[in-house]
């Protein structure tokens, strides 16, 4: 065994230090080769035929589909869509919801934009409150659940004090509604 060891002593020190890097480097990459690239192979595999499926599915759809139909997530928008009488309950509920809330109103500013397929229109409201974040919050949350065809658009939030409990909010909203 001493044998051995003095053996291969003398031919590792006669290949000198940047040969057993090179060595070394070789070595770790065949191991990374061998050893992590079949199992990425075998992992882009999967994925490639999951998204054949998936394409095959989504492309087979629309050849299932009557004329008449629409796709799912058309009618899902078209049921959610508001009516005149949910318009005007909306401005209802803003002002008393407010209210119960705690929230300080001043105005509600809105109009109404068609959409240019004419399958539904927009009613674009801006509301300025004052009061508590979580008044603020609970009232946003419920008018939403409240209303489906209502989305948040933006809200800005401003504090004239760090310490303040009020806070200047500024809510966007968007009521879509049947034509």
């Amino acid at each position: 065994m001493s044998a051995w060891r003095l053996r291969s002593g003398l031919f590792l020190s006669s290949l000198g230090r940047g040969s057993l890097v090179l060595a070394l480097l070789v070595l770790v990459t065949a191991v990374i080769w061998l050893g992590l690239v079949p199992v990425a192979e075998s992992e882009l595999a999967r994925e490639t035929r999951q998204l054949a499926a998936v394409r095959e599915a989504t492309h087979d759809a629309p050849a299932a589909r009557t004329g008449s139909q629409r796709p799912d997530a058309l009618g899902a928008f078209e049921q959610r869509l508001a009516s005149e009488d949910d318009r005007m309950r909306l401005m209802k509920q803003i002002w008393q919801l407010g209210a119960a809330a705690g929230l300080q109103l001043n105005r509600v500013d809105y109009h109404t934009e068609v959409d240019a397929g004419e399958r539904f229109n927009r009613l674009l409201i801006t509301l300025p409150m004052t009061g508590s974040y979580p008044a603020v919050r609970k009232f946003m949350f419920t008018l939403m659940a409240e209303f489906p065809g209502l989305s948040l658009d933006k809200i800005d939030m401003k504090r004239e004090q760090t310490a303040s409990a009020q806070v200047e909010t500024s809510a966007h909203m968007t009521l879509h509604t049947r034509p």
